[in-house]
């Protein structure tokens, strides 16, 4: 019995150590200075997820608001995508206000 919670004790210290070389370290990124085009079409889908999250809970801190409301958040992201399609050149920031205050 004790070799086996060695064995499964030594898979999730390979598995943790296997996760944090797999982790990627976003840069610092001023939403007041980058473009919807910028953000849209320079930026990886994959890095866009943890932006996004960071505008909701931005604008929901701004509301006094605790909730992640997961449909809430997924229409919020498609009004901003469009929003951004119709005006490349608006500041995202701006643009996600327009998406996520309400």
């Amino acid at each position: 019995m004790k070799s086996v919670a060695v064995l499964c004790f030594a898979v999730l210290l390979c598995s943790f150590h296997e996760a944090k070389a797999q982790h990627k370290v976003l840069p610092p990124v001023d939403f007041s200075a980058m473009t919807c085009d910028q953000f849209w079409e320079k930026t990886t889908p994959e890095d866009r997820g943890p932006f996004l999250f960071w505008l909701s809970g931005y604008f929901g801190h701004k509301n006094n608001s605790p909730v992640l409301d997961p449909v809430g958040f997924t229409e919020k992201t498609k009004a901003l995508s469009q929003y951004c399609s119709k005006q490349p050149n608006d500041n995202v920031l701006s643009a996600a206000e327009k998406a996520f205050a309400n």
